[in-house]
């Protein structure tokens, strides 16, 4: 398997939209209130990133595997809707998508990365503890059906 990572390019978010689409698909009627990236179009895409942010693919050859989206506040960047397809998971495709997108937030001199997790997905909490994120806040859906974290990660050249 060869694996490249990269920024999308404008004319690419459609199959941003489709790598997100196919692998929050197993969330579907499982999680309350569904994920937003199951209603996400790619004009809502388009929208998010368009200010201050961007996305990235990731290609196995000619085939998208991963993508990711991202924007950049004052102090942070933010990553959503981390994907990556059923077919190429436990390669350690998430962690390289998180390891792009944290040396893109240092080349922009943002040192922090943040990520929100819902608690009902607890195989992501682990991941991103894993990965050094910590929670820093706890928030709950209006219908209280479920719960989600604010997790961060400080970041420093390494």
């Amino acid at each position: 398997m060869t694996i490249q990572i990269r920024a999308a390019e404008c004319n690419e978010i459609p199959i941003v939209h489709e790598v997100m689409r196919a692998s929050f698909e197993e969330y579907r009627n499982k999680i309350f209130p569904p994920s937003g990236a199951l209603i996400e179009e790619i004009d809502d895409i388009h929208n998010k990133i368009s200010d201050n942010g961007g996305a990235i693919l990731v290609w196995n050859g000619q085939t998208p595997v991963g993508s990711a989206q991202y924007y950049f506040s004052e102090d942070f960047m933010y990553i959503g809707r981390v994907a990556v397809i059923t077919e190429a998971r436990g390669i350690g495709i998430g962690k390289k998508i998180m390891n792009f997108l944290e040396e893109k937030a240092l080349e922009h001199a943002i040192a922090e990365a943040r990520i929100e997790v819902r608690l009902s997905v607890p195989q992501n909490i682990e991941f991103y503890s894993k990965l050094n994120y910590k929670v820093i806040e706890e928030h709950e859906y209006p219908q209280g059906t479920d719960r989600w974290y604010v997790m961060k990660k400080n970041l420093s050249v390494q």
